[in-house]
């Protein structure tokens, strides 16, 4: 499909098309929504009751209906059997339902529809009668051409029962005269987007994924059988063992003997994980693409920290998605971490708010402010992105009628401007705050004291283990009773602190009467005591060899040891920090692997005279984000037809994940073939 014809699909869609139809758009909470979730189940017995429970698990990837398609392989043309229905796992499958579906092979779904009407027909697995038997499918993301392939079809005489963008792949397999195999491979070829399908017929099961791989899919053993889905809590669920995650492009065909053949229908573009599976769709006991989504979401917010700190009383998050983000920053920061929020589990899904002033009241139904936690203090409000701002709006209003004095909202993602044509529910670009407004102006609009966003370099390394950013990243001042915040990087009033780059650990006392400081080395002041001085910051992780920050000044104690991150070839250690008067300078940072050491801090005297002299780190460190055979299944990539240079090479751009939504070049088609244009990464 060329660019202008993607262009026209794009206006297409934005007049009302099949895609991207904002079902949810009045619902009282405006967050994006993933479409659907996939789990299979191949070669063990009742492997209904099993897709259950790893339907149960994948529940939030869609709450609006679900499904379970079942065979026996014993009996694989008499056992063929499904059951749909709407709403939660829990509603539609009774044990009634599960009792009727028999055998050791399933595939099951959960829905949020993006394409498509929100009705029982759209319900996935969609089964079919076709020439060679039966076939069902299931499928998490979006096909963009699916419009194109449709009118095409439709022309040529096929007659379509649903709305849904999947029931294009059924089509093309049943037109296809190649055997079940080709066919499918050939239907994958066909369609453009983002998806990770999982396709059953009376004897096989396939499972494959988009040539960039934007929606996740993983597999696990269990016993002498197979697991397939979209997240690996599922398999942690039903006591799976990971084996890997499915390869970009990639296709894996069970049921024609004891192994698992595997193809590849499109070779690997670059790897573009959805950024959002990180920011907010995946639970945070999840592992994307081999990244723990709770660890991940803690650098987010140790890195939003770094990035744009602000004096606080109390640092919480937005239940739940952004507990482990503020949890991070509380950490980073050393401002305390507190449930300032608590959200109300059984408020249900189809809350009804019959006007406006009740949908108003409706917030406090699902959120509720813990009045003694913020009442008085300042708070720091962590969420995990913004999309219209009338949920931010909602819930900073909300804190403040608790007895916040000051709301500071902190975003663990980038501006959220750009719908997205891949598999996420997301509202008109008109529709989306950051697409129309300034960060000010978005301040003004949720009501907060001050709003900042991470940055995409920022939430690229967070994701990607690189929280401690390169040297000489400003990161806000030190705070002192009584004399506010201080400039970024200069020293504040009584207890401030004076930092460039990282976060130094232990942390001196200021002034008399000073706050403790628990960003960066102490600053001796107005008679007070200086502390010893902090840790300094982690150094750069990338290509090539950074330097790390500069230890934490001590005033008559030694100065931090700087610790270097490890990275490709490894950032050189922090330098020691210098000693006080009559102090010792402090020991350099380890580097990172391959990195150097940093050099030891000078320990001046009072008279000038230098005493003592710090000792250079030792450049070893732990292995880096990057490709690493001894980390990622070889085997695994050879089966798939891929080398590690090439997978590496996979990687490079915008840290192998999809970013398009945060991206200022809509709507110009997405180039997965380069980074970001404002990232630079």
């Amino acid at each position: 499909m060329s660019a202008e014809e993607l262009n026209g699909l794009v206006r297409s869609w934005a007049d009302g098309g099949y895609y991207n139809e904002g079902i949810g758009r009045d619902d009282l909470f405006d967050k994006v929504r993933e479409e659907c979730g996939v789990f299979g189940v191949f070669g063990i017995p009742d492997a209904a009751a099993l897709t259950y429970y790893g339907l149960h698990a994948l529940q939030h990837r869609g709450e609006e209906s679900c499904g379970i398609c079942t065979v026996d392989s014993a009996r694989p043309y008499e056992s063929f059997a499904a059951h749909r229905g709407m709403g939660l796992v829990k509603e539609v499958f009774t044990k009634e339902a599960l009792d009727g579906l028999r055998g050791d092979r399933a595939i099951g779904h959960v829905r949020y529809s993006t394409a498509g009407s929100s009705a029982l027909a759209n319900a996935q697995p969609l089964v079919f009668k076709y020439r060679d038997g039966d076939l069902a499918v299931a499928t998490n993301g979006n096909l963009v051409n699916a419009p194109e392939i449709r009118a095409e079809l439709e022309a040529a005489g096929s007659i379509f029962q649903t709305t849904s963008d999947t029931e294009v792949i059924a089509h093309l397999i049943a037109r296809s005269p190649l055997d079940f195999v080709g066919a499918a491979k050939a239907a994958l070829q066909r369609v453009v987007g983002g998806f990770a399908f999982l396709i059953l017929t009376n004897d096989r099961l396939i499972a494959a994924s988009d040539p960039n791989g934007l929606r996740p899919l993983c597999m696990g053993r269990l016993g002498g059988g197979y697991v397939f889905a979209s997240e690996t809590c599922a398999l942690e669920t039903v006591g799976a063992e990971f084996v890997r995650d499915i390869y970009p492009g990639e296709m894996l065909i069970l049921g024609e003997g004891d192994e698992i053949r595997i193809e590849r229908f499109a070779p690997l573009k670059r790897r573009a994980v959805c950024a959002m599976e990180y920011i907010y769709f995946a639970r945070p006991d999840s592992d994307v693409a081999g990244i723990n989504l709770h660890a991940a979401r803690k650098r987010m917010g140790s890195r939003l920290a770094l990035e744009s700190f602000v004096d606080a009383d109390v640092v919480t998050g937005v239940p739940d998605s952004s507990i482990s983000a503020a949890i991070g920053y509380a950490e980073q920061t050393g401002i305390p971490y507190e449930l300032g929020l608590i959200k109300n589990k059984y408020t249900g899904r189809t809350f009804i708010q019959p006007s406006q002033e009740l949908r108003e009241r409706g917030v406090k139904m699902k959120l509720s402010a813990v009045r003694r936690v913020v009442e008085g203090k300042r708070v720091v409000m962590i969420d995990d992105s913004i999309v219209r701002g009338t949920t931010s709006r909602r819930i900073v209003n909300l804190l403040r009628e608790a007895g916040a004095v000051e709301v500071h909202v902190r975003i663990t993602s980038p501006p959220f401007a750009n719908p997205c044509f891949y598999g996420i529910d997301t509202p008109d670009r008109k529709d989306l705050i950051a697409s129309e407004k300034t960060v000010e102006e978005i301040r003004q609009a949720i009501n907060a004291d001050s709003l900042e966003f991470l940055s995409k370099e920022g939430f690229i390394e967070a994701v990607m283990g690189r929280v401690g950013a390169g040297a000489a990243v400003p990161v806000g001042a030190g705070v002192g009773v009584d004399a506010g915040i201080g400039a970024v990087g200069n020293v504040a009033g009584t207890g401030g602190v004076s930092l460039s780059g990282g976060v130094g650990t232990a942390a001196g006392g200021g002034g008399i009467g000073g706050r403790l400081a628990v960003v960066g080395g102490s600053v001796t002041v107005a008679g007070g005591a200086a502390g010893t001085g902090g840790a300094g910051a982690s150094g750069t992780v990338g290509v090539g060899v950074g330097t790390g920050n500069a230890g934490g000044v001590g005033g008559g104690a030694a100065g931090g040891a700087g610790v270097g991150a490890a990275g490709i070839a490894g950032g050189a250690g922090g330098a020691g920090g210098a000693g006080g008067a009559d102090g010792a300078g402090g020991a350099g940072g380890a580097g990172g692997a391959d990195g150097a050491g940093g050099a030891g801090g000078a320990g001046a005297g009072g008279d000038g005279v230098i005493r003592a002299v710090g000792t250079g780190g030792v450049g070893v460190g732990r292995a880096g984000w990057r490709f690493d055979p001894s980390v990622l299944d070889l085997k695994g990539l050879q089966a798939a037809g891929l080398s590690p240079e090439e997978f590496e090479a996979a990687l490079r751009i915008n840290g192998g994940m999809c970013m398009a939504c945060f991206d200022n070049d809509y709507p110009t088609p997405i180039d997965f073939g380069k980074p970001s244009r404002t990232c630079g990464c």
